[in-house]
């Protein structure tokens, strides 16, 4: 499953990085930043899992084993145990619709008033990863799972049709600030 979810991530992210790097139309060699941010961005969103093992809810087993773990340094089986019981965090800080619309405010900003390539990529990469995690699961006819995982901090009942309206809506978002990069 890791090695899955990690090919996919990466498949993704070089497919965008390569399409973005050939409609700029010339190679120039900062365009190594915007690579490098763009690798980091989708790693760096999956850290949400450690917030909430090792804060959030550390209570939980699954926490607990994970705690024990870090403890005995044994950083690799932790890191298995972390992708293997992903489907058990819902409540993820990062993976909701909440951050995932301060996220494209934060993208905003960052494309429009900087030209940091590095950090441009950051943003992005996480905003492609949530975006390909949240097709997978609906894709995958998994929509009320979806629903608890993106509308969890909203107080209001979410329709199945606005959470597809919702991952359209971003998904256009995405695309329109690729547009920046270019």
């Amino acid at each position: 499953m890791l090695k899955k979810e990690l090919k996919t991530h990466l498949l993704l992210v070089f497919i965008w990085l390569t399409v973005i790097t050939l409609l700029r139309w010339q190679w120039q060699w900062n365009l190594v930043w915007l690579w490098l941010g763009g690798f980091m961005g989708t790693f760096l969103i999956d850290l949400d899992h450690f917030i909430y093992l090792f804060f959030t809810n550390p209570h939980e087993l699954t926490s607990q084993r994970a705690q024990r773990l870090w403890e005995q340094k044994q950083l690799k089986e932790l890191i298995a145990l972390t992708f293997k019981t992903t489907e058990e965090r819902i409540r993820l800080a990062f993976h909701n619709a909440l951050f995932q619309l301060i996220l494209f405010i934060l993208c905003f900003f960052v494309l429009t008033s900087t030209n940091n390539l590095f950090g441009s990529g950051l943003v992005m990469g996480m905003f492609l990863h949530l975006l390909k995690d949240e097709f997978y699961e609906w894709r995958r006819g998994r929509e009320e799972k979806l629903r608890e995982r993106l509308f969890w901090p909203v107080k209001i009942d979410i329709s199945f049709q606005n959470q597809r309206i919702f991952l359209i809506l971003m998904f256009l978002l995405f695309m329109a600030l690729n547009f920046f990069l270019i």
